[in-house]
C-alpha cells in the first residue's frame, strides 16, 4: 500500500523542478527569493532550496520568481490554445492549477491569429492555490511577453477576466491551430513553428554529470524565436548583459556566482587575463553585480541583436597584447 501510494503521490506531485546548478542560493549570494515570495511557506533554503510537498500547492509563483529560472513548473507546458482557466474556473478551456505558473513564451504560444490570449480566473483574493496579487504578477509575465512580440514585430493581448466560467468551441481550436501552422509567410510559419514545437517538452534533456549548466527551457525558446526571425542586428531586445568599467580585480566572484557558466575568466598564451561571457547563456540574473566584490560590474546598457548573438564577448583584460571588447559571432 505504501508503494502505491508513494507512486500516486509522485505523479500528481505540484512542486517546481528545481535545478540546483542554477540555483543562485548554493552559489554564496545570499538569494532567498523564491522563500520570500512563496505565499504558502513551502520553501525553505539552506544549502540549497528545498520544497515541502505537503505545503506546495503549485501555484508556479516562485517560479516566475526566480532570477536565474532555477525553477521551472512541473508537467507539460501550457496546451496551445487561445484561452486558458485557472483550477477555480469552471469550463471546457484547457486549464492550468494557476495563472501564475504561465512564462512568456507560453503566452506567445497561446495567442491566436490575432495576438490575443484570454485567461480565465477566480477569486484571487480567497484562493487556498494561489495569491491575492497573482492578477498583477500575471501582468508582469505579460509585459514580458509582449517586448519579445514587439521584436518579433507580433501584437499581442492578453486578456484576464475574472470569470466563472470559461469555454470554448473544440473544433474552431483545432483549425485555429492548424492554420497558425499553414497560413502566411515562410517566415512567419518559421517563427510560428520555433514558439510551439520546443514548448511541447515536458522537460530539458538530462544533465550530464561535469556537464555545464543547462540552459532555463524559456530562454532556449525565446533565443529560438529571435534565430528564427532574422533580426537585424541593431535591434533592441528585452535582455540584460553584464558589462564591465575599469577596476576589475579579475577575482573569480563573478565566474563562481554565474548560474549557467556564461562568465569565464581566463589565462590566456600572452600573458593576459581576461574576462569572458557568452551572451547566449546569460539570463540577467544579477548575480555578478551583486557578489561584484569593487562593483565595476553593471547591467545598465541597452542590448542589441548583435550583442545577444555573438558567441562570446571580452569584458575585460589586463596585460598581454591583444586589445579588450572583442567579439566573435
Amino acid at each position: 500500500m505504501d508503494r502505491v501510494l508513494g507512486w500516486f503521490f509522485k505523479q500528481t506531485e505540484a512542486t517546481p523542478t528545481y535545478h540546483q546548478e542554477r540555483c543562485l542560493a548554493t552559489k554564496a549570494t545570499g538569494c532567498r527569493i523564491c522563500a520570500d515570495e512563496c505565499p504558502h511557506d513551502a520553501i525553505r533554503v539552506r544549502r540549497k532550496v528545498e520544497i515541502d510537498p505537503i505545503d506546495c500547492t503549485g501555484c508556479g509563483i516562485c517560479v516566475s520568481a526566480c532570477p536565474s529560472l532555477a525553477l521551472t513548473p512541473r508537467g507539460p507546458a501550457a496546451p496551445s490554445d487561445v484561452a486558458l482557466r485557472c483550477s477555480q474556473v469552471a469550463g471546457n478551456a484547457p486549464s492550468v492549477t494557476c495563472l501564475a505558473r504561465l512564462l512568456p513564451t507560453d503566452l506567445l504560444r497561446l495567442a491566436d491569429a490575432d495576438g490575443v490570449v484570454r485567461l480565465g480566473r477566480g477569486d484571487c483574493a480567497d484562493c487556498a492555490i494561489g495569491a491575492p496579487d497573482v492578477p498583477e504578477r500575471v501582468e508582469a509575465t505579460a509585459m514580458r511577453a509582449r517586448a519579445i512580440a514587439a521584436v518579433l514585430s507580433r501584437e499581442l493581448q492578453v486578456r484576464i477576466e475574472h470569470t466563472e466560467r470559461i469555454d470554448v468551441e473544440v473544433q474552431d481550436r483545432a483549425l485555429s491551430r492548424r492554420e497558425l501552422l499553414r497560413s502566411g509567410s515562410t517566415s512567419a510559419k518559421r517563427v510560428t513553428a520555433s514558439a510551439l514545437a520546443p514548448l511541447e517538452r515536458l522537460a530539458g534533456p538530462e544533465q550530464t554529470p561535469g556537464a555545464r549548466p543547462a540552459l532555463p527551457t524559456d530562454w532556449v525558446d525565446t533565443l529560438a524565436l529571435y534565430d528564427a526571425a532574422s533580426l537585424a542586428p541593431e535591434t533592441l531586445v528585452p535582455a540584460r548583459l553584464p558589462h564591465v568599467v575599469d577596476g576589475c580585480l579579475f577575482c573569480p566572484a563573478c565566474t563562481a556566482a554565474c548560474p549557467t557558466d556564461a562568465i569565464q575568466r581566463r589565462f590566456e598564451d600572452d600573458g593576459a587575463t581576461t574576462l569572458w561571457l557568452e551572451p547566449r547563456r546569460c539570463v540577467g540574473c544579477d548575480a555578478c553585480q551583486q557578489v561584484c566584490p569593487v562593483k565595476v560590474v553593471r547591467m545598465d546598457e541597452p542590448v542589441t541583436w548583435e550583442r545577444l548573438a555573438a558567441e562570446r564577448t571580452e569584458l575585460a583584460r589586463r596585460g598581454g597584447e591583444g586589445p579588450p571588447g572583442t567579439s566573435a559571432r
